[in-house]
């Protein structure tokens, strides 16, 4: 019997999550070089509805990209043994980074509170994360 050295499921994962940040980030791309694609209207008020598109391709990629970094983190240098609980703890690990760092733009986006100070406080509760 031949073994591969690979598991499919895993695989599958990890394209799946490639194509959805492959796929995000043309969107974006394309939208962003767009000229009409602004967040305020001509009356300079928010235009609700390109500002949610951004922020779901935003959300989807960084959410995506987080959770390739975390896998390759616990697969390559934790040696984590692969399984479903990997890709579970992949999962929650890019959603409370992607929902940390998309808080902070967000909260940047509206001028409520300033990058700097946003990143540090994330930098302190994912510190407080791994201690407790």
């Amino acid at each position: 019997m031949d073994s591969k050295p690979y598991n499919p499921r895993n695989l599958k994962f990890v394209f799946v999550l490639t194509f959805l940040l492959i796929l995000s980030v043309v969107i974006l791309l394309y939208l962003l070089s767009l000229r009409n694609f602004l967040p305020f209207n001509t009356q300079n008020q928010y235009n609700w509805m390109n500002i949610f598109t951004v922020s779901s391709l935003l959300f989807s990629s960084l959410f995506s990209l987080s959770s390739l970094i975390s896998y390759f983190l616990l697969r390559v240098v934790l040696k984590k043994e692969e399984g479903r609980e990997l890709k579970i703890v992949c999962i929650k690990w890019g959603m409370f980074f992607t929902l940390g760092i998309f808080l902070v733009v967000l909260l940047n986006f509206f001028h409520i509170l300033n990058i700097y100070w946003g990143l540090g406080i994330l930098l302190v509760v994912i510190a407080t994360s791994f201690v407790i």
